[in-house]
């Protein structure tokens, strides 16, 4: 058995059937969010036909008398993949990481796990697994009358219907021609909300989709008449598919454009082959939160979401907290509980 750190993992991902990988894991997702102080890169452990691969974003980290790095999955969902449950073949797997990991001069990671493929369970010792909220995701594998008629909330149904009589419609985007309409509705629609610097990219980040993850994306578009009202990037991998980014123009609101354009982009994904659309889950975790009931009412099926606290140089990753603390003390008290708590 052995591990190792490389920067090229796709081929290993054929080794997993389809429901046990998706878009997230792939070198060409993970690597949109690289940039001077970050790195994508994803840990792999081999046994015979074995596999276990786990990719993230490495990034350096300031501190004064050495240089240290911590690493976070990719925006979304992430965290380790195997093609083998044995415990002890993952236990050696997930400590040979933590070894290997602070060899190279990590201190902390956060993992976001997959809710749709369950991957909490492929870490051991050394990682923190505390359980955040839920999601939601359609099961396509349902016809559409039983989607319309069993899963989706009559309110939406009343909401779409609206919509429809309104005139709009949907186009599928494939070639990512708009781009530059969807990015300015994005924004706009971030300003409204006063949504955190979290939510926000540069203009290379689009960029970047637009070059690297075409196979895997489309623009789902809402039109009334000429004018694109609403716009949602989707990615789609093998059996799943996910909303990623989206927005709609507010004066247009009550043309119920958002619940218009995910039952059709879900219909559409399904024409594609996918089994599965994730809608993620609310702003917190909160079973009370609007944006997680207003998901709920596209289906019954809810997944739970963890996430993976790990701090593998205790000593470091004090001082790191402390120099922060000291440099924004105003900030303690809203990121106190943040694993990564320094980079904000």
């Amino acid at each position: 058995m052995k591990g190792f750190i490389t920067k090229s993992w796709d081929s290993y991902l054929e080794s997993f059937d389809a429901e046990n990988r998706d878009i997230y894991f792939t070198e060409r997702y993970t690597k949109l969010y690289e940039s001077n102080e970050a790195s994508a890169e994803a840990f792999v452990f081999e046994d015979a036909d074995r596999v276990y691969i786990f990719p993230y974003i490495k990034r350096e980290i300031c501190i004064a008398g050495g240089a240290y790095f911590d690493f976070e999955t990719a925006y979304g969902y992430g965290g380790p993949l195997s093609n083998c449950q044995n415990r002890s073949f993952i236990e050696a797997a997930f400590k040979e990481f933590c070894e290997l990991a602070l060899k190279n001069n990590i201190i902390a990671g956060l993992i976001r796990f997959h809710p749709l493929i369950k991957n909490q369970a492929l870490v051991g010792k050394g990682c923190d697994v505390l359980f955040d909220r839920k999601t939601v995701a359609m099961d396509l594998r349902n016809s559409e009358e039983e989607l319309w008629n069993h899963h989706v909330h009559k309110n939406h149904r009343n909401s779409i219907r609206k919509a429809e009589k309104s005139g709009l419609r949907f186009v599928a985007d494939e070639k990512l021609l708009h781009m530059d309409e969807f990015l300015e509705i994005y924004n706009k629609t971030l300003d409204n909300l006063n949504s955190e610097d979290f939510y926000r990219f540069n203009n290379d980040y689009y960029e970047r989709i637009k070059k690297s993850m075409g196979k895997d994306s489309f623009l789902g578009l809402v039109y009334l008449e000429d004018k694109i009202i609403a716009a949602i990037i989707y990615f789609q991998y093998g059996v799943y598919g996910h909303a990623h980014l989206g927005g709609s123009l507010a004066e247009y609101l009550n043309c119920c454009p958002n619940n218009f354009m995910l039952y059709k982009a879900a219909l559409y994904l399904k024409s594609r082959g996918v089994k599965y659309f994730h809608f993620g889950g609310g702003t917190d975790g909160s079973e009370e939160n609007s944006l997680y009931k207003y998901k709920k009412r596209f289906s019954k099926n809810e997944f739970d979401f963890y996430i993976g606290k790990m701090v593998l140089n205790d000593d470091v990753y004090r001082k790191a907290c402390s120099e922060w603390e000291n440099r924004f003390p105003e900030k303690k008290e809203r990121y106190n509980k943040f694993l990564l708590k320094y980079r904000y």
